[in-house]
């Protein structure tokens, strides 16, 4: 049987704790240049170096935006000799960006919500 997770169980509205989570993550997936950073996380590890060519941004400031992501615990690292590696660290929140992909289609495009 799955188990149940205790989000699952709350009462109507979420707890202010749990709102404040929910705001933090949002919050850091709102930044463009971080959001395309955790979208490609989500399909393989990159160095901070490679990163940093695909966002057109220095190292510096991504590595700025992954020490941000990896705080929320979006992003893990592995070392590789003298190299550092990021991974994306949350499935949860990486199945959001295909919605929010799938989302956007629909706005763009003006059709209504599959359910409707």
């Amino acid at each position: 049987m799955p188990q149940q997770h205790e989000l699952n169980n709350l009462p109507r509205g979420l707890p202010a704790d749990v709102l404040a989570d929910v705001g933090a993550t949002f919050k850091a997936l709102s930044d463009p240049t971080r959001a395309q950073l955790v979208y490609l996380l989500t399909e393989q590890e990159y160095s901070v170096n490679e990163l940093s060519e695909f966002v057109a941004v220095s190292a510096s400031a991504v590595s700025h935006h992954l020490a941000k992501l990896r705080a929320i615990r979006l992003v893990r690292t592995r070392r590789e000799a003298n190299q550092i590696f990021y991974s994306f660290d949350d499935s949860h929140v990486a199945a959001l960006f295909p919605e929010a992909l799938y989302h956007l289609d629909h706005v763009r495009k003006n059709l209504p919500d599959h359910s409707i």
